[in-house]
């Protein structure tokens, strides 16, 4: 009976221990992985979030590093890769975690995350510099057709978002214009102003930050801040894209850290710095629990894989 007593105390001793670890997280500063330049679309939406996340994990050290390359794969294949501990996240937008494994032969897939949550999702928009002479879409067709080849539009990767709404765009218009590629956002508008690129798709946050202006949205109704642009679809070109970005750990993290992060992730899109900066830039807050996100990161997956093979793009 005494052995009992003592076997079973030890047991109560050792949980409490394992709780009270477990309590503890996070004990050391957090590594946010953004896979893209700084200054780009999805950086900027990272540094925004940082803060609320810090103050919604208790005060945590969030280190936001900057891996770009290889349309966001790099730094997307770091986090991957990356201890399965809780101290090393990604803040990944659609891109890499749903149209690059379709399209090369990467260290990482659909199953190799534990999703944390979705923080932000946002429309795309048809864009051009500040100064360009194009004012309209039918500006664009207009010239394109004229000029088969002579223009070119960017992106921030192959199989990217921009990529894919761009060349839906030509494809529908039914002219031609070469595919340059970039880093991420901040490069291509770097390109942009020089007159390198002379066409982008991304979201709205962009023009709070560049020297551009939107001559159409990747949506089905016009957007309530941009009342004045209109959508793809009623320029006869029903094309539809969106740029979620969400936070994922690699797989195996511990459940009861994921759900801390999610909780937190919840607690930091309603928090009073992500909210100013979002609502001022134009960017959409949409939250989604860990749960949740995994399945819709399913669904995007399989969704895109199809757009790929029947753009010929899939690998």
């Amino acid at each position: 009976m005494k052995r009992l007593t003592k076997a079973m105390l030890a047991g109560v001793a050792l949980a409490a221990t394992i709780g009270a670890a477990q309590a503890e997280y996070p004990e050391r500063s957090i590594t946010m992985i953004v896979p893209f330049g700084a200054g780009g679309n999805t950086d900027a939406v990272a540094r925004a979030f940082q803060q609320d996340f810090s103050s919604a994990l208790g005060g945590a050290e969030i280190v936001v590093k900057n891996v770009s390359g290889a349309a966001g794969t790099i730094g997307t294949a770091e986090a991957a890769a990356a201890e399965p501990d809780g101290y090393t996240i990604g803040v990944i937008p659609i891109g890499p975690l749903t149209t690059q494994p379709h399209l090369r032969k990467l260290p990482y897939d659909a199953d190799s995350w534990s999703y944390v949550c979705n923080i932000t999702q946002n429309p795309t928009l048809f864009l051009v510099s500040g100064d360009s002479p194009f004012n309209s879409l039918e500006d664009v067709k207009t010239e394109l057709a004229a000029n088969p080849g002579k223009y070119v539009y960017g992106s921030a990767g192959p199989g990217t978002i921009p990529h894919l709404a761009m060349a839906a765009s030509m494809k529908g218009m039914g002219v031609e214009a070469k595919h340059l590629p970039d880093k991420g956002t901040a490069d291509a508008m770097k390109s942009m102003a020089s007159g390198t690129i002379q066409f982008f798709a991304d979201p709205p946050l962009v023009l709070s930050r560049f020297d551009v202006k939107a001559l159409a949205s990747f949506t089905d109704e016009r957007l309530e801040s941009l009342p004045d642009v209109p959508t793809m679809k009623e320029l006869g070109y029903p094309l539809n894209f969106s740029i979620w970005v969400g936070i994922v750990a690699p797989k195996g993290t511990p459940d009861d850290v994921i759900a801390k992060l999610s909780d937190a992730c919840g607690e930091a899109t309603e928090g009073p710095n992500f909210t100013d900066v979002t609502s001022k830039a134009g960017t959409n807050v949409e939250y989604m629990d860990s749960a949740t996100f995994g399945k819709f990161v399913e669904s995007e997956f399989e969704k895109n894989g199809t757009i790929l093979e029947e753009a010929g793009l899939k690998k």
